[in-house]
């Protein structure tokens, strides 16, 4: 039995007469908004991941993670063209609990079949946890927490 928590928490309007659902649009990303940047990754070289995160204050996606060879890549790329806005390397080693491609795909659809039709962020850590934020069709928040083990069965 795959064990998972879903948390829906209504989004909170900032006092601001800001509505949900362009709360959401705002910090969000789409599904094909998303496989079209990460596609993008894979160009620069991204085979695995750590860390996800949009911030549309700054019209980015910041993608963390490896290169084939272990170099370590911290790349940031542009919401609307995948366009390389920064990039920083260094040698490093891929580790055993980093996501492949594949992992982080299936990580993605499983919160999809949730119901997360935006996303906001995602990020495994060095036990493997994995947390993907992001928001439903009614706009309610939902932070989905796995287990990379669980991506391999």
């Amino acid at each position: 039995i795959m064990k998972y928590r879903l948390w829906m928490l209504p989004a909170v309007a900032l006092g601001s007469g800001i509505s949900v659902s362009a709360l959401a649009d705002e910090t969000t990303l789409s599904y094909s908004q998303l496989k079209t940047l990460l596609d993008k990754a894979e160009s620069h070289g991204f085979t695995h991941y750590e860390k996800l995160d949009v911030d549309r204050d700054d019209n980015r996606l910041e993608v963390e993670g490896w290169r084939d060879d272990g170099w370590e890549l911290d790349v940031s790329m542009a919401l609307d063209d995948g366009a390389l806005m920064r990039e920083s390397q260094r040698q490093s080693n891929i580790p055993d609990w980093s996501l492949t491609a594949e992992e982080l795909q299936n990580a993605l659809a499983q919160a999809q079949n949730r119901g997360m039709q935006h996303f906001a962020e995602l990020e495994v850590d060095s036990d493997g946890r994995i947390e993907i934020e992001g928001y439903n069709a009614q706009q309610n928040e939902l932070d989905l927490d796995l287990h990379r083990d669980e991506l391999n069965r």
